[in-house]
């Protein structure tokens, strides 16, 4: 199972992904920068999760 912290960061990642999905299957939905930041942020979810799932 893993960590508590891991898990936050896991459900964030999945949030944020669906959140991204539903922009992007809208357009108009939202502001670029809006997607731009959703997106750039996905990578750094995945790698807390990866590193605190290791630790």
């Amino acid at each position: 199972m893993l960590p508590g912290m891991a898990t936050f960061y896991l459900l964030a990642t999945l949030v944020f992904t669906a959140l991204l999905a539903l922009l992007l299957l809208r357009p108009g939905a939202a502001r670029p920068l809006t997607v731009w930041g959703l997106s750039a942020l996905l990578p750094l979810l995945a790698a807390l999760v990866v590193a605190l799932r290791a630790a």
